[in-house]
């Protein structure tokens, strides 16, 4: 039997014209008359078309244009935008296109209640409509129903475009809400759909349902708003673990923020950041002036759509876009004359693989995370509790002594790694064996790695003596003087993550931890950069 479907991603919004802003007086007094007549004429029918077929004529804002650029790439597309920002207006727009573009089009528009549909989201959708199908002589057919007012909305909450030429039938847009989905978790179930747009954030649960709504046709779920709840779990799912694509410096915060990134916490979700700075179709500078008073976390998501935590974690000073570098950018890499001082820690295990971290200090004593094991997948993952849940690089790989030797060795290629630290607990503890009593720090040194046990100093000292490395004045722009002294390479997305999260709440149990001992056993030890020139107060290894 041939296969009639028609799939989301055969096709890829490319509508409307590229944002030109105004000339300005400057500029239309050096136009001549001619010329400044040309102008007028052709913005007139610029701004025309425009009214009159909104998403194949209307202007396309820069950050619109990179969120369509996309539409192959990810299936769950997230914007999270600045108040006023144009997000809701470009999704709108989104749902129009596929509603009128792919054929017998299933696209469903949820917001959080009936009366929020009707005022937004389906205003947004009938605006976004051509004047031509406005005007339609008869507003509802077989196959189509194109019923609405400013005060109910769309007849039956439902919008039907007229067929394409040799479809049996018209591009659908449905709108529910989320407070339908609370009171009967069914009505998500069941329908398969092209486009699936909720504005404002929706439940946690119902967007875990409505991905799965999505598969048959290949479809895209788009979501929109603005983070003022904080880190909730919706956020936590999607943002939990990310990859920053592009970055822009923001004058309100006096740092580079991101623009795009993708989700590694749940594959396949790009995000997006609209700024409301960016919306050139309303007047912004009443909000950015009342704006820049406010403090830096409403900044963040009421002008730019970045989340902050509700709660912070054990290092509420750690900032992926400050304190994470390309690992190209470690500074001996750019220099190789660059001096730097090498640690390492290991956090061993007995039934779970162990976790490595390695550590180089330069001479403004900045500490620069280079590498970590295991590095080839999550060493923890989101969960619904404090403590996560355990990744699956902690799955034993049945290694021996003899087998992280030789690991640690090949990744190492030669470097001199002035001091190895271990957990002086099982580290140290006694196990029996044929020979008589062994352990962790005796095995590896016979097998010619010399390893000592970090000290054993209170576990909420170590962490203060990271937090020291992370605090500066965020409120003031970076310099060689004001900056953090902890920088973490891109790659060690385990101890990025960790950072992250880690509440030191959780106990032995939480899945975090583990990453955080290692830099903790590392601070704890004092570490400075050695000068070659120095005496060797470090003899006590016999790494040298």
């Amino acid at each position: 039997m041939k296969d009639l479907s028609v799939f989301a991603d055969q096709y890829k919004p490319n509508f409307g014209m590229d944002w030109s802003p105004p000339a300005t007086e400057a500029e239309l007094a050096a136009l001549s008359h001619s010329d400044l007549a040309k102008y007028a004429t052709a913005r007139k029918y610029a701004e025309q078309r425009a009214d009159i077929n909104p998403v194949g004529s209307g202007w396309v804002l820069p950050s619109w244009r990179k969120a369509m650029d996309a539409w192959s790439k990810y299936n769950i597309i997230v914007i999270l935008g600045g108040q006023r920002s144009g997000k809701s207006m470009f999704a709108s727009r989104l749902c129009v296109w596929a509603a009128g573009t792919i054929p017998q089009a299933e696209v469903r528009a949820y917001h959080v209640n009936e009366d929020r549909s009707i005022e937004d989201q389906q205003r947004f959708i009938w605006d976004a409509l051509p004047v031509g199908i406005k005007n339609l002589p008869t507003k509802k057919g077989i196959h189509h129903s194109v019923q609405y007012s400013q005060k109910n909305g769309f007849t039956d909450n439902v919008c039907i475009l007229p067929p394409h030429p040799g479809a049996r039938r018209g591009g659908v847009i449905k709108f529910g809400n989320y407070r339908q989905y609370q009171q009967d978790a069914q009505v998500t179930e069941g329908f398969k759909s092209h486009v699936i747009w909720c504005d404002e954030e929706l439940p946690a649960k119902m967007f875990e349902t409505l991905i799965y709504r999505t598969i048959d046709h290949h479809g895209r779920l788009i979501l929109t708003f603005t983070t003022l709840s904080g880190w909730t779990s919706l956020i936590q799912d999607i943002l939990g673990k990310t990859r920053t694509l592009e970055k822009r410096f923001s004058s309100l915060v006096g740092r580079e923020l991101p623009v795009i990134q993708e989700s590694l916490s749940r594959p396949g979700a790009g995000i997006f950041y609209f700024w409301t700075e960016d919306n050139a179709f309303i007047d912004t500078g009443d909000f950015l002036d009342k704006i820049k008073s406010r403090p830096k976390d409403e900044i963040l998501a009421r002008a730019h759509g970045i989340p902050t935590k509700a709660i912070s974690g054990a290092f509420p000073g750690f900032n992926k876009d400050v304190n994470v570098v390309p690992h190209d950018q470690m500074p001996w890499i750019k220099n190789p004359d660059y001096a730097v001082t090498r640690f390492m820690a290991i956090d061993p295990a007995g039934s779970k693989n162990w976790f490595m971290l390695w550590v180089a200090i330069d001479a403004d004593n900045t500490w620069w995370v280079y590498r970590e094991w295991p590095d080839y997948d999550d060493w923890a993952l989101p969960g619904s509790t404090i403590e996560g849940k355990a990744g699956p690089a902690q799955k034993g790989s049945r290694k021996g002594i003899k087998d992280y030797v030789e690991l640690i060795l090949n990744m190492e290629e030669g470097e001199i790694i002035l001091e190895r630290l271990i957990d002086p607990r099982l580290g140290a503890a006694e196990k029996q064996s044929a020979d008589g009593a062994t352990t962790i720090i005796s095995d590896l040194d016979d097998a010619g790695m010399t390893v000592i046990p970090a000290p054993g100093v209170d576990i909420e000292n170590g962490l203060q003596l990271i937090t020291n490395k992370l605090a500066y004045d965020d409120s003031a722009k970076i310099t060689s003087i004001n900056a953090p002294k902890l920088y973490v390479s891109e790659r060690c997305h385990n101890i990025i993550y960790a950072l992250q999260e880690y509440t030191a709440s959780g106990g032995k149990n939480e899945a975090t931890k583990d990453p955080v001992d290692c830099l903790r056993y590392i601070a704890v030890s004092n570490p400075d950069f050695m000068d070659n020139k120095e005496p060797d107060r470090y003899n006590r290894t016999g790494v040298y």
